[in-house]
């Protein structure tokens, strides 16, 4: 009870300093990783391959963007497409005709770590394969690539080369500013769906609401940290159970802080998104920490609050294994 109450009282604060120094001319970028249906708490397991839940919660995402007015990228994994059949491909094409945009998330969403830069242009083609068709029928290009995990190369060589092989395919790279860790929430969800844990769900539900208002918070002072003003935002949440059924909520958090929803390419087009990229680390970051490193900015990430522990706990041990 005691954290729920920190979260609270967290969560209030952060509400009302929204309507202060942030509250003019913000913009976000909502996007959704692991398209068309994200793995539950271990990869190809039913939940994946339950294509009648798939298409419900895709449903559920596509009426609550379109009625809060939100142009969103979806990036797709081409195996999770096939793993669901024909349903997979359905889905798709079910977001390009509610006006969405597809990007490219990879084949089989590896950890490019583990990989040579041949078998990661390999991923990428492959990704490719079933999305670029369907825009193109739809007299659209896929523009943006987004890597599994945020690892953009865990070498120099293979950073470099990676980015101009994107730049060869007509590929943007899609960045991200704020991440809630929704699919360690997602992890523990499922597993309490299955426990008909209810008491605990309703607690999951909550606090999920709370952390995400945080993070949103924190990441918008981290960025305005880096550059002195917010730029625009870049959300990445991940099409799975738990989002379909609060999406509505998580919009209306960035509603009440005055976000207005814009296309990744408009937030994109902000002079902070031309920021050099030559980080090369192990891990994903979130973009501030890499601007921060760019630009000399010194940033304190201990600040940053993770997700509640007994979230965490619930998930173990195969939370890694959604993001």
């Amino acid at each position: 009870m005691r954290t729920l109450q920190i979260f609270a009282v967290t969560v209030a604060i952060s509400v009302i300093s929204s309507s202060g120094a942030f509250a003019q001319s913000r913009t976000v970028a909502i996007t959704v990783d692991d398209a068309p249906y994200a793995g539950g708490p271990y990869p190809h397991d039913e939940y994946i391959r339950n294509s009648g839940r798939a298409k419900s919660d895709n449903a559920k995402l596509l009426h609550a963007f379109q009625a809060h007015q939100v142009p969103v990228t979806a990036f797709v994994v081409q195996g999770n497409v096939e793993l669901l059949g024909p349903d997979g491909t359905a889905i798709l094409k079910n977001w390009i005709k509610h006006g969405f945009d597809l990007g490219n998330h990879t084949y089989s969403h590896p950890d490019i770590n583990n990989l040579s830069i041949d078998q990661i242009e390999d991923e990428i083609m492959r990704g490719e394969s079933g999305i670029a068709p369907l825009m193109q029928e739809a007299g659209r290009t896929t523009r943006f690539f987004r890597f599994p995990m945020d690892h953009t190369g865990d070498t120099k060589a293979k950073h470099d080369a990676l980015a101009a092989f994107l730049a060869q395919h007509g590929y943007r790279s899609a960045l991200c500013t704020i991440d809630s860790s929704d699919y360690i929430f997602n992890s523990a969800y499922v597993k309490m769906l299955a426990k008909k844990d209810a008491p605990s769900q309703e607690r999951l539900r909550h606090d999920y609401l709370a952390y995400t208002s945080v993070e949103i918070d924190y990441y918008a002072g981290l960025n305005k940290q880096v550059f002195g003003y917010e730029p625009p935002e870049v959300m990445v949440l991940h099409d799975n159970r738990l989002n379909a059924e609060m999406i509505d909520q998580v919009l209306a958090i960035f509603e009440q802080k005055n976000y207005k929803f814009v296309s990744l390419e408009t937030a994109q087009s902000d002079p902070a998104y031309q920021t050099a990229d030559t980080d090369v680390t192990r891990f994903g970051p979130m973009w501030g920490y890499r601007w921060a490193r760019e630009r000399g900015v010194k940033v304190n990430g201990s600040l940053e609050t993770e997700p509640p522990k007994w979230i965490s706990d619930y998930a173990k041990p195969f939370s890694q294994d959604s993001e």
